[in-house]
């Protein structure tokens, strides 16, 4: 995000948001979930973000007029009414389900659920009791100049907080300034919303934090960054210190905000990412688009196309691990990912003709939508393509037992293999919730 002009902060919020969901803990012996496509979709929303148990899925669906305010729906796995629905102030973001709440992230300027904001915009993030959707808590993330949650993700005891900010961030009485044009962070949050600790990474360029995840008592985050950024006093180093463009890196922390290590990858071109999940065996696995040649680990990947989307994996020690790419001649890339077992799930983008593993997808109308499960060494086992006469987008992906749930937002009627999506009768409101099992 070198360069980020101030103006265009208030669509950041829409965009870093809905790339990113909460990966949640995935038991592979757990039985295979039914497939299943539910339109959620209503006029003047759209779905920002998903999460889900194996019997109830969470959805956020965001209206902008006649002001920002964002529907929390908790929904029976199997096409039952809304268990119940709550509506918070300010434009949503991504959901967590962690342990008894459902956590949302929500953005806006002045006066946002009950709490005055610093910045334009500003972020709050609230608590949802699972079982009735009442508030447990809201906690203000806010900046002098702005702020953007971007991800968040359960912990044992609490979650975590991703995203970046420009100017002096507060998160309760937890204090930090950034070192640029914009700088990532990641906050730990206890059970009652209290704050466990806060870690800035950054330089003087524009930096942020895209991705969150958690396995026991680690810690694993990914963002972009440009040249002379460090993280805890360690410097990450970038393709070329002369390049304006965005590098990526992946980094893991200890329980207590401690950096245990990093690595980082790009090319000569901006790259971004959407994600980061650790895996039933310990590593940590990226999702990303990237442009031209991108450098990962010792590999030179080149793009099929204008860009193409990118999984890559590090050992629980740092060490690189398989990086493959997913795209074809036109320009593709990947929104979102999640663990389940020892493989992963990545929802991407596309247009033209892709290929993933043994099938191969032609593009309908405008941008066609994928969602890939991955095997531990990058291999294509299952796809999944979103595929219609409109555009249709993957807009949050969170794994449940047995399978992954997955946010897709559509212009026009649309499939997913032979699930049937109806025409929505707004078109910037198509909203469905898809599930599906994995090997």
């Amino acid at each position: 995000m070198p360069g980020l002009n101030r103006s265009l902060v208030p669509a950041l919020v829409w965009s870093a948001a809905v790339l990113a969901a909460c990966p949640a803990p995935h038991n592979p012996s757990a039985p295979q979930v039914a497939a299943q496509a539910l339109e959620i979709g209503r006029p003047g929303a759209v779905l920002s973000g998903v999460a889900g148990d194996g019997q109830t899925a969470f959805a956020a669906l965001a209206s902008m007029r006649p002001a920002a305010k964002t529907t929390i729906e908790a929904i029976k796995l199997g096409g039952l009414p809304p268990v119940w629905h709550t509506e918070l102030d300010g434009a949503g973001g991504p959901l967590c389900l962690a342990g008894r709440v459902v956590v949302a992230a929500l953005g806006g300027a002045g006066q946002v659920a009950g709490a005055s904001l610093r910045g334009e915009p500003g972020a709050i993030v609230a608590a949802l009791d699972a079982a009735t959707g009442q508030v447990a808590w809201q906690l203000a993330i806010d900046a002098t100049e702005w702020s953007v949650v971007a991800a968040l993700a359960a912990t044992s005891g609490g979650v975590l907080v991703g995203g970046s900010f420009s100017g002096t961030l507060r998160i309760g009485a937890t204090v930090v300034s950034s070192a640029g044009k914009s700088d990532g962070f990641v906050a730990r949050l206890t059970a009652a919303g209290g704050v466990a600790w806060l870690v800035r990474l950054g330089g003087p360029g524009a930096d942020a934090v895209q991705g969150v995840a958690a396995s026991g008592d680690r810690i694993a985050i990914a963002g972009t960054f440009a040249a002379g950024a460090d993280l805890l006093g360690q410097p990450l180093p970038p393709f070329d210190e002369r390049s304006p463009f965005a590098d990526g890196f992946v980094a893991e922390l200890d329980a207590t905000g401690a950096r245990r290590w990093s690595q980082t990858f790009g090319g000569q071109a901006d790259e971004s990412v959407a994600g980061v999940a650790i895996d039933a065996r310990g590593r940590i696995a990226v999702a990303a688009t990237v442009r031209d040649t991108v450098h990962v680990g010792g590999l030179d990947l080149v793009a099929r196309g204008a860009a193409d989307g990118m999984v890559a994996w590090w050992a629980a020690d740092g060490a690189p691990g398989p990086a493959v790419l997913l795209g074809g001649a036109d320009f593709d890339g990947l929104r979102a990912i999640a663990a389940a077992g020892d493989h992963v799930i990545a929802g991407g983008f596309f247009s033209g003709a892709l290929r993933l593993g043994d099938r191969a997808l032609t593009a309908g109308g405008g941008d066609d939508a994928f969602l890939a499960e991955l095997d531990a060494g990058g291999n294509v086992v299952q796809a999944w393509p979103v595929s219609g006469d409109g555009r249709e987008e993957i807009t949050a992906l969170t794994a449940i037992p047995g399978g992954f749930v997955a946010g897709v937002a559509h212009t026009a009627a649309a499939t997913i293999d032979h699930d049937a999506l109806p025409a929505p009768r707004d078109p910037l409101s198509g909203a469905a919730i898809v599930v599906r099992p994995v090997h």
